[in-house]
């Protein structure tokens, strides 16, 4: 059985945000990457999906919570969107990163992401 191979972002001390490859990060990951707890992370993350704004990726390991399904793994569109949600020193770099990155970037790889994520926050 073919394991997929999943990247995390990683965050320097003065801000620079390393994102490679293709992104799948688990509730922990990203709280480390925020600096927040994980419950928040997790709470914050159920809310995104509830809305509709952003989804986990369903392609992986998921986790039954009751009768329900969960992902394991999310992805830079989640990541993105819960950047825009919870306030923390790490969270507000990761958004100047991202912000600054959809401005300068040629090949625009990330307006796609942000984008999408705008047009789901303007429809709620």
């Amino acid at each position: 059985m073919k394991r997929e191979r999943r990247e995390i972002i990683t965050m320097t001390d003065n801000g620079i945000v390393i994102v490679s490859g293709h992104v799948r990060m688990s509730v922990s990951e990203i709280a480390d990457l925020f600096g927040i707890y994980y419950r928040t992370a997790k709470r914050h993350i159920r809310a995104i999906e509830k809305a509709g704004i952003a989804e986990g990726d369903y392609t992986m390991s998921c986790i039954a919570d009751g009768q329900k399904i969960y992902p394991e793994y999310y992805g830079l569109e989640m990541i993105i969107a819960l950047a825009f949600r919870v306030q923390s020193k790490n969270a507000e770099m990761f958004r100047k990163s991202m912000t600054q990155r959809a401005k300068t970037s040629p090949s625009r790889e990330l307006i796609p992401a942000i984008s999408c994520l705008y047009k789901n926050f303007s429809l709620n």
